[in-house]
């Protein structure tokens, strides 16, 4: 992470573009968002499901249970959202998805 920082802070004045990709997924940030009911809707049901990332999961549901404690009615309407925890299934995704790759470049050979 320091290396990383470095070499950010070496480059960002001459080439401040590209630097933004020596950034690590390790230097989170804080951000705002402004969200009517709809695309609250549809971010908490579409980024809760059991295949996202567990970073936009959390955040997913934590927001289903914050609009839920302020407005019940409505947080209890979002029918999709998806407060389980999928352990490693993202995990056998990917090891599903690497078999089909290698299964592919064995045909291609």
């Amino acid at each position: 992470m320091d290396r990383a920082d470095q070499a950010y802070q070496q480059n960002e004045k001459e080439f401040p573009y590209q630097a933004q990709y020596l950034a690590c997924h390790g230097h989170f940030g804080r951000w705002r968002i402004k969200l009517n009911l709809r695309e609250a809707y549809h971010l908490c049901e579409l980024r809760s499901s059991s295949q996202g990332h567990p970073n936009y999961r959390r955040v997913a549901q934590e927001m289903h249970r914050l609009i839920k404690e302020v407005h019940p009615i409505l947080g209890n309407a979002m029918k999709y959202v998806d407060m389980s925890d999928p352990g490693l299934e993202r995990l056998s995704a990917e090891v599903r998805k690497e078999d089909k790759l290698k299964m592919i470049g064995k045909k291609s050979d």
